[in-house]
């Protein structure tokens, strides 16, 4: 039996805030699930995916947790998402990055606005069919040589940006980690570095899939206006 939490939160409000102790409790003692909807159709999963709590969506992935759990909008956890970290731990835990939402939406199209580089990870994963229009041709102003290369140009530079970021900070914990430890670092700055070659090389691959498939073509693209952005892509937690 989980020890009792002193706090009164909500399984919700405690999943948006990572307060493990208290999830624990109420999903082990109280006998509630990763899985359960707010009245906003908000589960703990999404709620800790949009925070990026990590260790909190490794606990309730072991308690049954759906990765690709909807909401009532159609939207899984992958939609909510707000920093590359979480959105490759949903991906490297079996999140369908080809999932639509009611409104025919995928996470990378979703995101496209308020989150272009987690957008443009999202879009390098997905197959030629599935790329719109602002990834696959000509730039919106049409200029620069050759349909393509301006608009994947600019994804990729976003990419190798969050992926530099992201191995920066990885590496840090790391060493922070070891340092604590006593432990050597080399083995685990290995294992990140293969990650990030990895990730690098299907991006790569992707890209070049996609613009052999496309080349001339002329997809319908684009977001949705007015599509859970800013402000209002974390829903109001009950308190």
């Amino acid at each position: 039996m989980v020890q009792a939490s002193s706090s009164n939160k909500n399984l919700w409000v405690a999943s948006s805030d990572g307060d493990i102790e208290r999830v624990q409790y109420l999903i082990e003692s109280e006998g509630m699930s990763p899985n359960d909807k707010d009245s906003n159709s908000y589960t703990p999963m999404h709620a800790a995916s949009s925070y990026a709590h990590l260790e909190l969506l490794t606990y309730l992935l072991s308690k049954g947790g759906d990765i690709n759990i909807p909401d009532d909008d159609g939207e899984t956890p992958l939609f909510v998402v707000e920093t590359l970290e979480a959105a490759r731990f949903l991906v490297q835990h079996g999140a369908d990055v080809s999932w639509k939402n009611e409104d025919g939406l995928t996470a990378a199209e979703q995101l496209e606005e308020d989150h272009p580089q987690i957008s443009s990870y999202l879009y390098s994963l997905l197959p030629a069919d599935q790329q719109p229009r602002s990834q696959q041709g000509a730039g919106e102003t049409g200029e620069g040589e050759g349909e393509g290369e301006g608009i994947n140009q600019m994804a990729l530079e976003n990419f190798t940006t969050e992926q530099s970021e992201y191995m920066m900070r990885e590496a840090e914990k790391i060493m922070r980690a070891c340092a604590e430890t006593g432990e050597e670092p080399d083995e685990k700055l290995k294992e990140l570095v293969e990650g990030i070659v990895k990730d690098g090389l299907n991006f790569g691959r992707e890209a070049q899939e996609q613009l052999g498939a496309t080349s001339g073509s002329a997809g319908a693209g684009g977001r949705a206006n007015g599509v859970n952005g800013g402000e209002d892509s974390k829903r109001i937690r009950e308190e």
